[in-house]
C-alpha cells in the first residue's frame, strides 16, 4: 500500500525541489556496526549470516519512514512496507538479482528467502532486470572491509531507492564489526535519517532476541 505526499505542502517539499533539481541529488555514509552478538544469535539458530543479514537491514530500514518514499514522475508517495532486491552469486560465479517480498516475522522471511535464493541461484539464466519503487537495493561484499562504495546509477530517470552494502565480519577487540553503506536521494531523506536507519540496524544487531523478535528455532536433534 502507498498513499500520496501532496508535494505543495511536504515539509519537505524545499529539499526535495532543491536536491532533485541536481545532476547527482545522492548522498551516502559507511559505518561500522558491531556484529557479534547478532553472528553469534544467526549461528546458534541456524540463521543464514547473508539471509539473516537481510532481515536485519530491511527490518532497519522499514522503521525510517524518509526510506519510504518514492518519487514517481512528478508525484511523490510513501510506501507502507518496502521489500529487499540483492545481489547472488550464481552456480557460475555470475552476478544475478534476488527478489524476496518482506515480511517482519522471521519464522517466514527467512527460510522463504532462503528457498528464493536457493532456486534463483540454480537457474539457467536469470535477467537483470529493475524493480519497481517499493523495493530497497541490497548487496554484500564479503570479501573485503570497506570505508566507502560507489553506486552504479542511472542519472537519466529519477531513482529514490536506497542502496544499503555491507562488507565481511571483521575481527575487532574479541568480537566483530562489519562495515555498512547507505546511499540516499537527499531529496527524500538527509544525514539524520541515515544516522538514524545505522542507529536502528545497530541495536538490531546488538539486541538479536528483538531484532530476530518471534523466532523460534527449530528443535535440535538428540545424538
Amino acid at each position: 500500500m502507498r498513499r500520496s505526499i501532496a508535494v505543495g505542502t511536504w515539509s519537505r517539499r524545499e529539499q526535495y525541489r532543491y536536491f532533485s533539481g541536481m545532476p547527482c541529488p545522492y548522498c551516502s555514509l559507511t559505518c561500522e556496526i558491531d556484529v557479534s552478538a547478532a553472528c553469534g544469535f544467526m549461528k546458534d539458530n541456524g540463521i543464514p549470516s547473508y539471509v539473516g543479514m537481510i532481515y536485519l537491514v530491511t527490518k532497519a530500514a522499514n522503521s525510517i519512514p524518509e526510506l519510504r518514499v518514492r518519487g514517481e514522475g512528478d508525484a511523490v508517495f510513501a510506501y507502507d512496507i518496502v521489500h529487499p532486491s540483492f545481489t547472488i552469486l550464481n552456480e557460475r560465479q555470475q552476478l544475478y538479482f534476488c527478489r524476496s517480498p518482506y515480511v517482519a516475522d522471521p519464522n517466514i522471511f527467512v527460510p522463504r528467502t532462503r528457498e528464493i535464493i536457493d532456486r534463483t541461484r540454480a537457474a539457467p539464466e536469470c535477467p537483470l532486470t529493475p524493480t519497481g519503487p517499493d523495493w530497497l537495493y541490497l548487496s554484500c561484499i564479503p570479501w573485503v572491509h570497506f570505508t566507502s562504495v560507489s553506486h552504479p546509477m542511472n542519472f537519466n530517470q529519477q531513482d529514490a531507492i536506497p542502496r544499503i552494502t555491507w562488507g565481511r565480519y571483521e575481527p575487532r577487540a574479541g568480537g566483530l564489526v562489519m562495515a555498512v553503506n547507505l546511499q540516499v536521494h537527499h531529496g527524500f531523506a538527509d544525514g539524520l535519517h541515515i544516522s538514524q536507519f545505522m542507529l536502528a540496524l545497530e541495536r538490531c544487531c546488538a539486541d538479536p532476541e528483538d531484532g530476530f523478535a518471534g523466532w523460534v528455532a527449530a528443535p535440535r536433534s538428540k545424538a
